[in-house]
């Protein structure tokens, strides 16, 4: 495990959550024999933090499916950040990242990604790759759907650029500073983190229901708005879907109802939020 500044840093996705120390670490590639994150276990116990923080780490779709999640869970890992490299458009690597992710959601640890719509070879049919990938990343609403629409490097079609200019404007009030998506994130972040704090909170499992069907939602809008916007301007040239007019009647009371779950969330369980927790 890596210890330098530049590969473990604290994160804390909420100042209501003390008695939470969340290091992002490093874990070695997997050595014959020895299970992925077998280095950043023995790091922590050598450094006596076993049981005192919660860590997460990026991984592959082939680290989880080998095994060995289970232990790291119980030895504090509580968010996995998926390489989603060469899954679109390989339908081998894209069954390995559902299972991957289907595994992580049983054993009760977060999903993470980072994915740009238009990195690689830039082409609409790139694009609808990766949004249906992302489909069945999302697919049971406990992670929210992100994605970044940069510059597209290299030549490409006109109308593809256009459609990526436009998107990146529509897409704000989702991927966005403070948009939706982040605010899903930070929603589940916290009741995951509390959770295994093992904070005494009231409500869970119908905050739980609520956020998923929230995510959910937010994410077929998003996806459909995504996929939509594309299917019109490879066709046209142009399309009125992303248009403000039409984004904002149906982001906005998304934006209201994540408001609205989240403050009554911290209003009943402020205290036990406030409070220190055993991790488990």
């Amino acid at each position: 495990m890596d210890t330098d500044q530049g590969s473990v840093v604290l994160r804390r996705f909420s100042g209501c959550l003390h008695g939470a120390t969340l290091l992002t670490l490093h874990c070695d590639s997997r050595r014959p024999g020895e299970p992925f994150g077998t280095d950043v276990v023995k790091q922590l116990a050598a450094d006596g933090l076993l049981g005192h923080v919660l860590w997460s780490t990026a991984c592959t779709p082939r680290d989880v499916l080998a095994g060995g999640f289970q232990v790291l869970r119980e030895n504090g890992l509580f968010l996995a950040r998926v390489d989603l490299s060469g899954v679109p458009g390989d339908p081998g690597r894209l069954r390995e990242l559902i299972a991957a992710v289907q595994l992580l959601r049983r054993l009760g640890i977060l999903v993470e990604y980072e994915l740009d719509l238009f990195a690689g070879a830039p082409r609409f049919s790139g694009v609808r790759d990766k949004i249906a990938m992302m489909r069945y990343v999302v697919a049971d609403g406990t992670v929210p759907a992100m994605f970044t629409t940069g510059p597209i490097e290299g030549p490409c079609s006109p109308w593809l650029d256009g459609y990526r200019r436009q998107l990146a404007i529509a897409v704000e009030p989702w991927i966005g500073p403070g948009g939706l998506a982040g605010q899903l994130a930070q929603a589940w972040a916290e009741i995951v983190v509390a959770e295994r704090l093992m904070l005494a909170l009231s409500g869970v499992a119908a905050h739980r229901i609520a956020l998923q069907r929230l995510t959910l939602r937010t994410n077929t809008v998003l996806l459909d708005l995504v996929s939509a916007g594309a299917r019109e301007y490879e066709t046209t040239g142009g399309t009125r879907l992303l248009d403000d007019d039409l984004i904002l009647p149906v982001a906005e009371p998304l934006a209201a109802r994540m408001i609205a779950l989240r403050n009554n969330f911290l209003q009943v369980n402020g205290p036990a939020l406030r409070a220190d927790g055993s991790i488990r």
